[in-house]
């Protein structure tokens, strides 16, 4: 699923004569994490209580970067990868539909200076998907 969503992600960059970017086991770790607080009750937060700041998050997870993002977000999807992966790149769709001032997610997923991405997508029995996209340098 993930290599799916990467795709559809560089594919959107591509058409903005941006570079790929590369997975990183770290941040999709931190993705991960976050993923599994959000589905766990603390609902569509950047920060969970009791959780560290975004970049502390990185760093724990062993990444080493100087500027970062997060985009996260919540959809619906039927119990099957196809489903699944569909509300993900339905998200990311959403996301760069976005128009001024109300554009961060869109601008996280076209900053150029982005090379690396951690990614994960969780679907809680209820068929909530919750998506995290934890981007830097």
């Amino acid at each position: 699923m993930i290599e799916a969503v990467l795709a559809h992600i560089n594919d959107a960059r591509a058409d903005a004569d941006l570079p790929s970017l590369v997975l990183s086991a770290g941040l999709s770790t931190a993705s991960e994490a976050h993923n599994a607080l959000m589905t766990g009750g603390c609902g569509l937060s950047h920060q969970c209580p009791g959780e560290a700041g975004l970049g502390d998050r990185f760093t724990a997870a062993g990444v080493s970067w100087t500027s970062a993002g997060e985009n996260i977000g919540q959809g619906n999807a039927s119990d099957n990868d196809a489903s699944i992966i569909e509300a993900a790149n339905g998200l990311t769709d959403l996301m760069l539909a976005e128009v001024a001032p109300n554009d961060g997610h869109r601008k996280n997923l076209l900053n150029a200076s982005f090379g690396r991405v951690g990614l994960a997508v969780t679907r809680g029995d209820d068929g909530r998907v919750w998506f995290t996209q934890d981007f830097v340098n």
